[in-house]
């Protein structure tokens, strides 16, 4: 399996598990899934010869306890504890700017007098704490869901806050080598000449594999997100009728690595884009890697989409549909009352 990432290739075996009666795979009574038939299914799907210890060794470096394998079979973690191994892809920790050299010298991040490291899942709120508390201070960025799968542990405090005995600091994204920020923009394209909600995705080919995704690109300078938005969908969908209407979703963010492994922090503005007219003569950008552009009922959108930061907008697209619905006339309730983002 030379040049496959083994940990990409986790998160395409786990994706396969969560859905598996499109694959043709059947778990027994407790949940297990042969191997041979996960990497006979996984082959079909990224189009790459996966052998049963390819599997294997994928399963054990995606860390964090969400895959386990025993003796020719393997499931989905059913025994962790979400309040130990759950939480957001990126947490915040306030710091003085003199502690860095430390930091630094022991390849590591700690907390004061033994007592752990306090992270936010909200940035602006490290920023307070961080102006209230130091004279110098900084607020660093750790990729946390890269930090789970390597075994770091992140306690839920009562106060709202996580937790952790210490973290790498290769898992600090603002003090690895090379980082910068990278700001894009995409939507979710939606029809409703059918009297229901259909969502416009395209097929990417991707490192680790074929990935249903929404259109989206980076900001141009000084381009607004929305404008950007509908320009992508255009250039990466072809599509070439107007728009109606557009609705913010708000946006996402989440580390990630370049091919060279040059990290990046991601912010990904996020819109409903709604055509004024039937569309169906989808022409995608193959010169982008993009395969197939199509639309898709709800249900199947949400079914589909893997990526984890698209994921968790999904209670804001509902509620946009049903603003939506309601504006045009036509029956709604996409959002359920415990819907949350």
């Amino acid at each position: 399996m030379a040049g496959l990432d083994l940990i990409r290739l986790g998160k395409t075996i786990h994706y396969l598990l969560r859905h598996p009666d499109p694959t043709g795979l059947v778990a027994d009574g407790d949940g297990w899934f042969c191997v041979e038939d996960v990497a006979r299914v996984v082959s079909r799907t990224i189009r790459r010869p996966v052998a049963t210890d390819d599997v294997d060794d994928a399963t054990r470096s995606f860390a964090g306890a969400r895959l386990e394998v025993v003796e020719g079979r393997v499931r989905i973690q059913i025994c962790a504890a979400p309040e130990r191994y759950g939480g957001p892809d990126l947490l915040f920790h306030a710091a003085p700017r003199g502690r860095l050299p430390m930091y630094e010298r022991e390849g590591r991040m700690w907390g004061p007098n033994d007592g752990g490291v306090h992270l936010s899942r909200h940035e602006s709120l490290a920023w307070r704490v961080a102006h209230r508390t130091y004279i110098d201070p900084v607020v660093l960025i750790v990729d946390a869901a890269r930090a789970r799968r390597d075994g770091v542990e992140f306690l839920r405090t009562r106060g709202g806050l996580f937790l952790a005995a210490e973290v790498p600091l290769r898992h600090v994204l603002n003090l690895r080598p090379g980082y910068t920020e990278q700001a894009s923009a995409g939507g979710f394209v939606i029809d409703w000449s059918t009297g229901a909600p259909r969502i416009g995705l395209i097929r990417v080919a991707r490192r680790h594999g074929l990935t249903w995704e929404v259109a989206k690109g980076k900001l141009e300078y000084g381009e607004p997100p929305v404008v950007a938005a509908v320009r992508e969908m255009r250039e990466e969908m072809g599509v070439d009728v107007p728009v109606r209407e557009t609705m913010s979703l708000g946006s996402v963010r989440y580390g990630f690595y370049t091919r060279e492994g040059t990290p990046r922090l991601k912010t990904i503005y996020l819109f409903l884009i709604e055509l004024a007219e039937p569309f169906d003569a989808f022409q995608p950008l193959h010169d982008e890697g993009i395969e197939e552009a199509r639309w898709f009922h709800l249900d199947e959108a949400l079914d589909v989409l893997a990526h984890p930061s698209l994921r968790t907008i999904v209670g804001r697209l509902l509620r946009a549909l049903d603003m939506r619905a309601a504006a045009l006339g036509l029956p709604g309730g996409y959002a359920p009352v415990e819907a949350e983002e």
